[in-house]
């Protein structure tokens, strides 16, 4: 009985993750470039005295692995010139004050007072100086665009910054392109606050270069990739997950129950 009722435990435990999961889910619907959680389970087996024999009976679950739904998010318009979404895979390429390097899908950027190109929460986006035909790989480097020299700044497809001098006449030139870098392993990203990710191991990212190159993905100027949580989805797993935390009360509760009918066995 006791056995049982640690099952149960385990079961609520579980399930209380799988809520938190699910919550923090629903919760990011309208983070820009967010990608859903996904909790997965393994079932728990103590050994017996001699080791594994094939007859032990299961003592429960424990949380498996938290991975990412890395799909594809919507992308939708925006009125922002210097916004822009990756359509395929690929990272965004940003740094902080501090000059450590961070990933990202949420293409919300936006110049600041000094010329920089950068997120909203301030991370200085990374590009490379344009060339045609572009370097490969691209040596990454911050995208500023001194506003003391250079006006009407705009982005083509192809994720290149054009800018005109600020002469007479002005000429128009490229002075940057967008990068887009990924990892061959997607286990080793982690998320950070600020929609951002950071790599879980030392090194670079093994893929990097411009936009549709290198096996990544395109940019859309002008547009955002928004989250791939699927609301109707997330519904459903928390009726699944509150069904089961009752089941596994039900466990406990019913072990409590037997174990009280040996005690009066006993009286």
């Amino acid at each position: 009985m006791l056995s049982s009722m640690y099952s149960g435990i385990s079961g609520l435990t579980a399930n209380t993750q799988r809520m938190a999961v699910i919550g923090d889910n629903i919760a990011n619907v309208n983070t820009m470039g967010y990608k859903g959680s996904i909790l997965s389970f393994e079932s728990l087996i103590n050994p017996s005295v001699g080791g594994f024999t094939g007859n032990e009976i299961g003592s429960g679950v424990m949380l498996g692995d938290v991975s990412y739904d890395w799909n594809q998010g919507t992308i939708q318009r925006t009125t922002n010139p210097y916004d822009m979404a990756i359509a395929g895979s690929g990272f965004f390429m940003v740094k902080d004050a501090s000059g450590d390097t961070f990933y990202t899908r949420d293409g919300e950027f936006n110049f600041d007072a000094s010329g920089n190109l950068t997120t909203s929460s301030g991370m200085v986006v990374q590009g490379c100086v344009y060339a045609n035909p572009p370097a490969n790989p691209p040596v990454p480097v911050p995208i500023t665009i001194d506003p003391t020299k250079y006006q009407n700044v705009t982005v083509d497809s192809d994720g290149v910054y054009w800018a005109e001098t600020i002469a007479t006449p002005p000429v128009k030139t490229a002075l940057f392109q967008a990068v887009v870098c990924d990892t061959t392993d997607r286990s080793v990203m982690a998320k950070n606050s600020n929609n951002l990710y950071s790599k879980t191991t030392p090194g670079a990212m093994e893929k990097i270069g411009v936009p549709n190159s290198n096996g990544l993905g395109s940019v859309d100027p002008e547009s955002i990739e928004m989250s791939n949580v699927d609301i109707a989805k997330e519904f459903v797993n928390m009726i699944t997950a509150q069904r089961a935390f009752s089941a596994c009360s039900k466990v406990i509760t019913t072990s409590d129950e037997i174990l009280q009918e040996l005690v009066n066995m006993k009286r």
